[in-house]
């Protein structure tokens, strides 16, 4: 777990895919700031793309929900939290279609079924000197 000290940039977006581009941009640039290499920063890219399908899976396109995102930056380190505002539960599926995508793309998350909810961490690999 990141330090309660850290940096944090909320966001809050439809729960619709055209704003997950929103979210795959932002993480980039928090990635580049946090000295991550550009093969580092794809994969964060492809785990916050698949993080956006599975909190969009199930939802209506009219959907009034929101997706709150919080990153969390501290020393090389970023987190991302992500939610659904209607909480409603997460296909078992979806969630492991995530896993079997992502598991070697970041470092750590966790997945809550029933919240609607997940967190992923990616931490740069030490530069050569």
């Amino acid at each position: 777990m990141i330090d309660a000290t850290a940096d944090e940039v909320l966001l809050c977006i439809p729960a619709r895919p055209e704003y997950g581009r929103i979210v795959r941009v932002g993480a980039a640039a928090l990635g580049l700031r946090q000295s991550m290499s550009f093969s580092e920063i794809d994969d964060l890219r492809l785990a916050i793309d698949e993080a956006m399908i599975l909190l969009l899976d199930g939802l209506a396109v009219d959907t009034e929900a929101n997706i709150d995102i919080v990153f969390r930056i501290d020393d090389g380190n970023l987190e991302l939290e992500a939610g659904r505002s209607d909480h409603r539960q997460l296909r078992d599926a979806a969630v492991q279609r995530f896993d079997s995508i992502t598991s070697g793309l970041i470092d750590d998350y966790d997945v809550d079924l029933e919240r609607g909810w997940l967190r992923l961490k990616k931490t740069p690999a030490p530069i050569d000197a």
